[in-house]
């Protein structure tokens, strides 16, 4: 794993949310975990810290079905919240995360009042992306597909016919019948 350029990508993440003063990258350096996951892995946290994805695919799950609520890409958040939401986070293509602490965050939020706007937009990013994907229901089938396609790429090359097709909320056999 090259952590310069994992670090480099988390600056950049960073940065496109709001400005990242010197002094606050410093302390962001020092608290932040940069990880390396295989594909399989369970991500583990505590209620709402947070997991920036760097490279690769998260896949939220829900817990009893195994259906997929949700795609995590590169440069999109996850605040953990399997304790409220009844699901988990598996690794579906390799991934590098850096992870930081809700006590961290609290703790950049109070020495940097600065930070509080990289907070309201990591919220926001996420409730932006689950509001997005409420809005595949409305679509026929062949046009989710292509939404999918559109809006996550990176999921419609590297994921399983099943686990886009549990996402889309169709069989593995009608999501390949489909043709765009």
């Amino acid at each position: 794993m090259d952590k310069s350029k994992h670090e480099n990508l988390l600056f950049e993440t960073l940065h496109d949310l709001a400005p990242v003063p010197p002094d606050l990258w410093k302390s962001f350096q020092e608290i932040v975990e940069i990880k390396s996951y295989k594909k399989g892995r369970i991500l583990q946290a505590d209620l709402l810290d947070l997991y920036i994805v760097l490279e690769g695919i998260i896949i939220k799950r829900e817990n009893s079905t195994k259906q997929v609520i949700d795609f995590i890409c590169k440069k999109q958040f996850i605040f953990h919240n399997e304790e409220v939401d009844d699901c988990y986070f598996e690794v579906d293509n390799d991934a590098v995360v850096a992870f930081i602490s809700n006590d961290d965050l609290l703790k950049l939020s109070n020495e940097f009042p600065k930070f509080k706007d990289h907070i309201k937009h990591f919220g926001a990013d996420v409730l932006k992306q689950r509001t997005l994907r409420g809005r595949f229901i409305v679509h026929s089938a062949r046009e989710k597909k292509i939404k999918l396609l559109e809006l996550y790429p990176e999921v419609y090359r590297n994921c399983s016919n099943a686990d886009k097709s549990s996402f889309l909320g169709m069989t593995p056999n009608y999501y390949c019948s489909i043709i765009i």
